[in-house]
């Protein structure tokens, strides 16, 4: 089992993780702290290394609660604010997830809201083609509301499809456009019609055009 890393998020999720393996392998609570900060990453250990100059590290319970202090203090309230404002803009399901990403920190850090508040939250922030059909069967779980979402949100595209489709089945026929080809006339086929009509009626050779006279050439 990795040891967890911690890099200054969620700071309730890493205490609980660290005490989880601390147990798994019993190892003794004079070495947490030291096993913990040896994982910290990033803004955590710049933090770390500038608290210990000023504070003594105390008890497992006392730097927990300096951690929390100083990385989680506004995390119920950046979560609830987030929440409030959270709107559908994509699919039912990574508007489901965003949502209980946030309920689930906002309950993290204060158990005492529950379906009652959460659901109409959800229902108002779907888009209104779908909010409106979740709203007449008044969900009461968040579970219940995004499974009503997910059936709407599939009715409507199967409408949409076939929609689209009877637009295309109705489409006026374009037949191909024909070119306009140029009939070139046989010149030389028509002056030699011409010539050989011409010499029939003044009564000369077709092949050299001189006069017939009593039977012979001029």
């Amino acid at each position: 089992m990795q040891f967890p890393i911690f890099d200054g998020t969620d700071p309730k999720v890493w205490k609980d993780n660290y005490k989880s393996y601390f147990e798994l392998y019993s190892l003794p609570e004079g070495m947490w702290i030291t096993s913990a900060t040896l994982h910290f990453k990033e803004n955590a250990a710049k933090w770390y290394q500038a608290y210990k100059q000023t504070h003594t590290l105390g008890t497992w319970a006392q730097f927990c609660e300096a951690v929390e202090e100083e990385f989680g203090a506004d995390d119920l309230r950046a979560a609830m604010n987030e929440l409030l404002e959270l709107k559908q803009t994509t699919t039912v399901e990574e508007y489901t997830t965003k949502f209980q990403a946030l309920q689930f920190t906002i309950i993290m850090h204060n158990p005492h809201y529950d379906d009652l508040f959460f659901t109409p939250k959800y229902t108002m922030g779907l888009k209104e083609e779908i909010r409106n059909m979740v709203e007449l069967h008044l969900p009461t779980t968040i579970t219940r509301a995004a499974t009503l979402a997910r059936i709407q949100q599939g009715m409507l595209e199967r409408a949409k499809d076939k929609y689209n489709r009877g637009i295309a089945q109705n489409r006026q026929y374009h037949p191909p456009k024909m070119e306009n080809k140029t009939i070139v006339p046989q010149t030389s086929l028509w002056r030699d019609r011409q010539l050989r009509d011409y010499r029939k009626a003044n009564g000369l050779c077709f092949s050299c055009g001189e006069k017939f006279v009593s039977g012979h050439l001029e």
